[in-house]
């Protein structure tokens, strides 16, 4: 490993060489994981302790309909929080600048001046736990694909963490392009096979019940009614006579509200918490 990348002074200032050995120790760690000698959650979760983030998450992202695939996820407080990170927030805050990133880019929500029509998404859960700010870490941009980090920090991110996160990046994104053949799909796969074996979370709430608990939107809600219907999202928006992108928004927010990170965990938390028939007419005039 290129240590003198993490030995400029004048990139990241001496007051800060304990994070900066943890680091070293957490790159390394990485390299180790894809090429297969470590588990690449738990390299992850070491990356992000190193880079001083509370929550973060390693994301596929489908360029042609936005979809996130989470690869490994890490969240300080997952047993003690109400509203674990499950959800990528990259594609609804920062929109289409985020399209074509340049590779070994670093994106700061702190630093990005927004145009208005920003997903609220990222905004809802920060607040729900104390965060202040947001970063995106693009490991690979490609016609099809992106991958990329996403870490969500207490403070506003520093000038000099801002300095040790461009200093490590291309490191990262060096070591992601050559990684283990099939890695990303083997630890896709593992994670979805430990939710099927009993990790899903148990008692699901009746999210589309009277009282609303997800505190869902009319809109939002409408959404969710379709798709426990079993319509796709192209039937919802053709229903709702909107466009997929409209569409592909309220999931964003529906998916925060819900702590749900895909389409089909949120419509198997519909089928599952269906209320009943009666419940369902007195919200539809709602």
């Amino acid at each position: 490993m290129e240590r003198a990348i993490f030995e400029e002074p004048h990139r990241v200032p001496a007051e800060n060489g304990f994070i900066e050995s943890n680091v070293i120790e957490a790159i390394a760690d990485w390299c180790d994981a894809l090429h297969g000698d470590l588990a690449l959650q738990d390299a992850f979760a070491a990356l992000a302790t190193g880079l001083g983030a509370e929550a973060g998450m390693l994301v596929r992202t489908h360029l042609n309909d936005l979809r996130p695939i989470r690869i490994a996820i890490w969240d300080n407080q997952a047993e003690r929080s109400s509203s674990p990170l499950k959800t990528s927030f990259a594609d609804g805050h920062f929109g289409p600048h985020l399209a074509r990133p340049r590779p070994a880019s670093v994106w700061l929500a702190s630093m990005h001046e927004g145009d208005g029509d920003a997903d609220p998404a990222l905004d809802i859960w920060q607040s729900r736990r104390g965060m202040s700010d947001f970063a995106v870490l693009v490991l690979s941009s490609g016609p099809m694909t992106r991958d990329h980090v996403e870490l969500h920090f207490t403070d506003r991110v520093s000038a000099s963490m801002q300095s040790a996160l461009s200093v490590v990046l291309p490191t990262m994104a060096r070591t992601w392009a050559s990684r283990q053949v099939g890695l990303v799909t083997r630890t896709v796969l593992n994670h979805r096979i430990a939710q099927d074996i009993g990790q899903v979370n148990p008692g699901p709430r009746m999210l589309l019940g009277p009282s609303n608990p997800a505190k869902l939107s009319r809109a939002e809600f409408r959404v969710c009614l379709l798709l426990s219907r079993g319509l796709s999202t192209l039937g919802v928006a053709e229903e709702l006579s909107v466009s997929e992108a409209t569409i592909r928004s309220h999931l964003r927010s529906i998916y925060a509200k819900t702590d749900t990170s895909s389409l089909a965990e949120l419509v198997f938390n519909l089928l599952r918490a269906r209320p009943d028939a009666s419940a369902l007419s007195d919200l539809r005039c709602a």
